[in-house]
């Protein structure tokens, strides 16, 4: 419900451009200006840099990157990589959650559907992303977390695994 919602907010956004002369005759254009609607709602759900608990280098766009944190004893959640699109994309995910007290899960949310990564026993976990139009997030939640967690967010898995050095 919340997604014929918000699709439904969009296009009552892109017919008040109308009243400016948006040509609704070019597809090309009408999609590029959904995708920066999207787009800019969907970027403000990122946690900003400046309040982020680890450190994120972006690669080519906010999907993808590479997370690190190293906490102590750290409760939490930052929403490192994702946004808000009309397109569908699919993306990489791997990483390493390196535990001695505490938990960090790596959330992915879709829409309103969440799931949660689950590590091998050596920490390190690896999937593939099939995102559709709508709100997609890479999150980490820390609880009283010590330790170290390096995620790496890439269209394909050899980029993705090299795109963005520590």
């Amino acid at each position: 419900m919340r997604r014929v919602i918000s699709k439904a907010v969009i296009v009552c956004m892109v017919f008040q451009l109308t009243a400016c002369g948006f040509p609704f005759g070019n597809e090309k254009l009408l999609s590029d200006t959904l995708e920066e609607v999207a787009g800019f709602f969907g970027a403000s759900q990122i946690t900003g840099d400046e309040n982020l608990i680890g450190e994120r280098l972006y690669g080519r766009d906010a999907y993808t990157g590479r997370y690190l944190a190293d906490c102590d004893k750290v409760t939490g959640r930052d929403v490192v990589f994702g946004g808000a699109s009309v397109e569908s994309r699919k993306l990489y995910l791997s990483g390493y959650i390196q535990a001695y007290s505490g938990t960090a899960v790596i959330r992915i949310r879709t829409n309103w559907e969440v799931v949660e990564l689950e590590p091998d026993e050596d920490g390190y976990f690896e999937t593939e992303l099939n995102l559709e139009s709508g709100g997609n997030y890479v999150i980490v939640k820390f609880e009283d977390f010590t330790g170290t967690v390096d995620l790496t967010s890439g269209y394909d898995r050899v980029s993705g695994l090299v795109q963005c050095p520590a």
